[in-house]
């Protein structure tokens, strides 16, 4: 409801006004994107719920979009954006440590806070983490970047306490990037080296012989999900079968007993856009992702900062689906809209 209102209200004094950024973006993967999310949920067997989704994952993120591509003009600009997203990862971390003080936990010792799992916590918060790191070369104040170091290590314990390796794993990757490409990276050197001590932490030799023989039981669950969905795409292969619906087919396919009850979606990035876009929505995606690092400019600090965060959501989107909820759209189309405008903004 606050996007739609944001965008009638832009819409009305802006109308006159529009520029041609839109026609001059890489219009045709978004359109491939939005036609076969929109062609799968129409012939989706429950349209209700794939309209939904279609609505709050899709169109609501696409208008927020809209407005980002036009209004982002000025570096001051993209400051307020990023310092309003940081803000918002500290408070959820807030809220977070709240639970994680009252012992509110899963039944396995993992934060998972107000959201419905762990991974989605940490699928929120991780590129935020990314995201802010840009926010320590624009302020000068030694007291602005010590506070946002505490922040820092707010999100990351929060992070760490999801014990999503998926998370983890991604942002090591995000992290190696910004420190080999960016010299000026000191400080992601000292969260690489916080992620890795989780590691060492967490997974002791046991833990990581399962890990790589596919036997740890998160992993081996993964395994028979990503089966049963690719068995769906083969007898689904154009059109997918809607959005939201993968949990109902996937208790159709998958044998029984269920290894897992509740699986709303396929734990994978690329798996999820073929089952709820169709293949002409995949294409679409991965088309956007080729244009998204053939535009920007690794070289600035913003542009290895923006391809850090999308290799952050890649990677963890092996193994989880980085883009299928609201905030975890809106946040993709943040970082898209934001690489389009880098060209703006120079170190």
């Amino acid at each position: 409801l606050l996007i739609i209102g944001l965008f009638v209200i832009w819409l009305v004094q802006k109308y006159k006004l529009l520029t041609s950024d839109v026609d001059n973006f890489s219009f045709y993967p978004i359109f491939l994107i939005f036609f076969g999310v929109t062609i799968s949920t129409l012939l989706s067997s429950n349209l209700e719920i794939s309209a939904g989704i279609w609505k709050s994952w899709f169109v609501v993120p696409l208008l927020f979009f809209l407005i980002l591509i036009n209004e982002l003009k000025t570096k001051e600009q993209i400051r307020n954006v990023l310092i309003a997203l940081f803000l918002s990862g500290i408070g959820v971390s807030l809220i977070a440590l709240s639970y994680w003080f009252d012992n509110n936990l899963t039944y396995d010792g993992r934060l998972r806070a107000f959201y419905l799992s762990p991974n989605y916590l940490a699928m929120y918060l991780s590129p935020i983490l990314i995201l802010s790191f840009y926010l320590y070369f624009l302020v000068q104040k030694k007291a602005l970047k010590f506070l946002l170091i505490l922040g820092y290590l707010l999100l990351s314990f929060v992070i760490y306490l999801t014990y999503s390796y998926g998370a983890w794993l991604g942002l090591l990757g995000a992290l190696f990037f910004l420190i080999f490409r960016q010299k000026r990276f000191k400080i992601t050197s000292i969260f690489l080296l916080i992620f890795i001590l989780f590691f060492i932490i967490q997974i002791p030799g046991q833990k990581f012989q399962s890990l790589l023989d596919f036997s740890y039981p998160s992993l081996k669950s993964r395994l028979i999900i990503w089966q049963s969905a690719w068995e769906i795409i083969k007898d689904h292969p154009l059109n997918g079968i809607g959005p939201g619906m993968f949990q109902k087919y996937y208790l159709d396919y998958q044998a029984k007993p269920y290894l897992e009850w509740a699986v709303p979606q396929p734990h994978n990035l690329f798996l999820a856009f073929w089952l709820q876009a169709g293949l002409i929505g995949l294409i679409g995606f991965i088309w956007l992702l080729i244009n998204f690092f053939r535009k920007i400019e690794p070289k600035q600090v913003l542009g290895s900062i923006l391809i850090g965060a999308m290799i952050y959501i890649l990677i963890h989107g092996l193994i989880d689906t980085t883009y299928w909820k609201n905030d975890l759209a809106v946040v993709f189309w943040l970082i898209t809209a934001l690489n389009y405008k880098a060209d703006y903004f120079f170190d």
